[in-house]
């Protein structure tokens, strides 16, 4: 029994010091103006507004957190530093009951095209070196792999809320 769980101890530790890393890294050289959160909205925001050419300018709060997985209040959290930091604004429908949006602001967009160009120059690298079938193996392992973690997660929490 204790041969299968030192050899998931050290497995459960190299996944979690992996992903620490990766964040760290990035973070250092990448993300010099904004921090990961910040950059995946904004670039969401970016993908929507090429998509969209009705409603280009008007990301929801509530579609921002559905694509961060976070709640709302976590979400407005964020946006709220984000505005402080004149990369996007927020604003109402109507009296405010109709849904909060975010637009980006020009700031806003001049910091994701340059923290966009050092990922793109920093990835294209990797790919050069690694080979984009490996990347792309790579890619959809880490898509399959956060899947079953989120769902263990949320059976997790699920089985907190019965036992209280």
């Amino acid at each position: 029994m204790a041969e299968n769980i030192e050899p998931m101890k050290e497995i459960a530790h190299e996944i979690t010091y992996r992903r620490y890393l990766l964040s760290k890294d990035d973070a250092k050289y990448m993300f010099k103006d904004i921090n990961i959160a910040e950059y995946i909205v904004l670039h969401y925001m970016c993908e929507q507004k090429e998509k969209d050419s009705i409603y280009s300018d008007k990301i929801y709060l509530s579609e921002i957190s559905e694509k961060l997985n976070l709640p709302i209040r976590k979400t407005s959290k964020l946006i709220r530093e984000m505005n402080g930091k004149n990369l996007v604004e927020w604003d109402h429908d109507g009296n405010g009951k109709d849904g909060t949006y975010v637009t980006i602001t020009e700031h806003g967009m001049k910091v994701f095209e340059e923290t966009d160009g050092r990922l793109r120059e920093f990835y294209t690298r990797i790919l050069e070196k690694l080979g984009k079938e490996k990347v792309v193996e790579l890619l959809q392992l880490m898509k399959e792999f956060d899947s079953v973690m989120r769902t263990e997660l949320e059976q997790m929490e699920d089985n907190n809320e019965t036992d209280d």
